[in-house]
């Protein structure tokens, strides 16, 4: 089955990020920022999953992890090299399209891809150029959507807007469908009420930055739309069993 994502292409990448090197773990998970896609460049063979998705990834071949998403690798045989790259599209209108999640036989993007992740230390110009001009070739007309058009602009808005007050009329109608017709895509598609997926996506973005920045609590607790610090530790204690604090020190621990 396809998996697809939509994306605005309209502007290129402002931040960007780019390396490459050997896997330490023969299996690894993290949690995708709101803000960023991540492209990596697998030389071995990969057993991979974007949120519930898993599928099989060859050699030479190229994984796109969209914003937001929970994404895992599992090493398959002895070879761990990789290149990857995490970048912005701080489009925010514009046409929409349908970026494909595997991109299979990518040798042709090899050079480019490595050439990107040893300038990104001295001149950013280069890698922001390659990655959007791989997104835009790599990118389907929106019409390869299909149905599913209402829920990507729908997650979209969600992410993008993450840090204000959301309501399910204001998301609807920013996807173009009406609250009823949108509730019933989001519990087919996630087993999620809209509210449910709005609080699973600003728990997960809270995890991350409380185990990968040095943040004020406070301050993540702003960013992810749950100024009210109460609220906040109520929130992340009843989706991890401990406070904010303590899940802080536990996660850095484990670094």
């Amino acid at each position: 089955m396809e998996i697809l994502f939509p994306a605005r292409l309209s502007l290129p990448p402002q931040h960007i990020f780019a390396g490459d090197g050997e896997f330490r773990d023969n299996r690894s998970e993290w949690l995708q920022p709101t803000q960023y896609w991540t492209i990596i460049y697998y030389a071995h063979a990969n057993s991979v999953s974007i949120n519930s998705r898993t599928f099989q990834v060859q050699p030479e071949s190229i994984v796109i992890f969209p914003p937001g998403c929970r994404g895992t690798n599992a090493i398959i045989g002895d070879a761990t090299y990789h290149m990857s790259m995490s970048f912005d599209l701080p489009a925010e209108s514009g046409k929409r399209y349908a970026i494909p999640a595997y991109l299979p036989n990518a040798q042709s993007y090899r050079t480019s891809f490595n050439k990107s992740c040893f300038n990104v230390v001295s001149d950013l110009t280069f890698p922001k150029a390659f990655a959007w001009n791989f997104m835009l070739q790599i990118s389907y007309d929106a019409s390869r959507l299909r149905q599913n058009e209402p829920l990507y602009a729908a997650e979209d808005f969600i992410l993008r807007h993450l840090s204000e007050s959301l309501r399910v009329p204001q998301i609807a109608e920013a996807a173009n469908t009406s609250p009823r017709q949108l509730l019933r895509m989001f519990r087919e598609e996630h087993r999620l009420t809209i509210q449910e997926f709005i609080r699973a996506k600003r728990t997960q973005e809270a995890c991350r930055l409380l185990s990968t920045t040095h943040r004020p609590i406070k301050v993540i607790a702003e960013q992810i739309g749950v100024p009210d610090l109460a609220q906040f530790n109520k929130l992340i204690r009843s989706q991890t069993g401990t406070s904010p604090r303590a899940f802080r020190e536990i996660a850095v621990k484990k670094l």
